[in-house]
């Protein structure tokens, strides 16, 4: 193997990938200071663990053991899954607190066994000739590995299931990807293939996120106008059902009790729509209160259905919205489907308003209990 002070291709290329990722993270601002902290500690302990593996390479090709080699595989080993750590902990808005403090304990009893490792053969050693040899107790760290990819895949479901289907696609394809770069390290097919691997798949995370930032609301978590027209485009040839929803009252509850009300509100409904709907209706913020709906395949039949699913959730919260559907053909105008829902819509808050004019009671008490809120959203919340 054709090596520079131990440092081969594949490492390099891993060294540079967390070099420019730490630059273009330090002087963008697109992420919150949490998301950016995580992303800087998992770069930080990727590039300690490839340093450490650099030099753990040049002590192999020695004749003899220096005992140093045992800082340098303990040192990489624990890096590599604090990392596993650290990426999960980009996904925690998956977990709760408890789960926060959970994930730690495998990385942690698994590097109270590794620094056992001098003194204990069964974890791993080094012959007389340089030789690695794993013990017993060393495949720990695959049992770590293991259980930090099941946890990975639990999200990717809770994902999918939400309705996040581009966001599970990205994780699982994070797990495959450094799931086959511990085989071929393990084979020893390639060197350090493990953090290679997650070298390149923490870019693409970062890439992907960055991304998403410009496509998802990050109040509503719901996906852009420009996507709206860019998905209507995309399965212009289906039959569409378009659902067009307008959020009631939202003027009324960021002029009584600020915007950030107003954004419980939204967020509020969004949540409850991605409760109830199937994977075939997509979920749009099209403007300030407005909301549309792609029903890709979907009949008139099943939109109605969705729609009185919502109105039904809705009644365990103050809100309401109005409604309207229309479906599109192909060979329809577009526009004009839009358009026709946007009127079903508001003749739909016409006869909410001549309701709401008839109660009694001031509408302030229907929202006096907003008082939950968090702004720490990203496209894994």
């Amino acid at each position: 193997m054709n090596t520079l002070w131990g440092i081969d291709g594949g490492t390099y290329i891993g060294l540079m990938v967390c070099v420019t990722l730490f630059i273009f993270i330090v002087t963008m601002r697109s992420f919150d200071r949490e998301l950016r902290k995580k992303f800087i500690y998992t770069i930080i302990a990727m590039f300690f663990a490839l340093v450490m593996a650099a030099i753990d390479m040049h002590l192999q090709e020695l004749p003899t053991l220096n005992n140093a080699r045992y800082i340098t595989r303990i040192t990489k080993l624990i890096a590599e899954g604090y990392m596993q750590v650290s990426v999960l902990r980009i996904f925690s808005k998956e977990l709760n607190k408890l789960g926060e403090k959970v994930i730690w304990i495998p990385f942690l009893v698994t590097s109270f066994v590794l620094l056992t490792a001098p003194f204990n053969s069964e974890v791993f050693y080094f012959t007389s000739d340089n030789k690695y040899i794993r013990g017993p107790l060393g495949n720990i760290v695959f049992v770590e590995a293991t259980i930090y990819m099941a946890l990975a895949l639990r999200i990717c479901i809770h994902r999918w299931f939400s309705g996040f289907q581009r966001d599970a696609f990205t994780i699982l394809c994070m797990v495959m990807v450094i799931a086959v770069g511990v085989v071929l390290e393990d084979r020893h097919i390639f060197a350090n293939c493990t953090l290679n691997s997650s070298a390149v798949c923490t870019i693409y995370l970062y890439m992907y996120m960055y991304a998403e930032r410009y496509n998802v609301d990050s109040v509503s978590r719901c996906y852009k106008r420009r996507c709206f027209y860019a998905d209507a485009a995309k399965y212009s040839k289906n039959q569409i059902a378009i659902i067009s929803m307008d959020l009631n009252d939202l003027k009324f509850i960021n002029d009584n009790y600020g915007h950030k009300a107003g954004d419980i509100a939204l967020l509020t409904f969004a949540e409850v729509v991605r409760s109830v709907k199937t994977n075939k209706f997509i979920l749009y913020r099209t403007g300030g209160d407005e909301f549309m709906i792609l029903g890709i395949k979907a009949s008139i039949f099943e939109s109605e259905e969705l729609v009185n699913l919502v109105r039904e959730k809705l009644k365990e919260t103050p809100y309401t919205c109005s409604f309207g559907i229309s479906i599109y053909n192909p060979g329809d105008d577009f526009d004009a489907a839009v358009v026709k829902a946007d009127k079903e819509m508001y003749s739909d808050k016409n006869t909410y308003k001549e309701s709401r004019t008839k109660r009694s009671h001031s509408r302030v008490d229907d929202f006096d209990n907003i008082n939950v809120f968090t702004n720490d959203i990203n496209f894994l919340n």
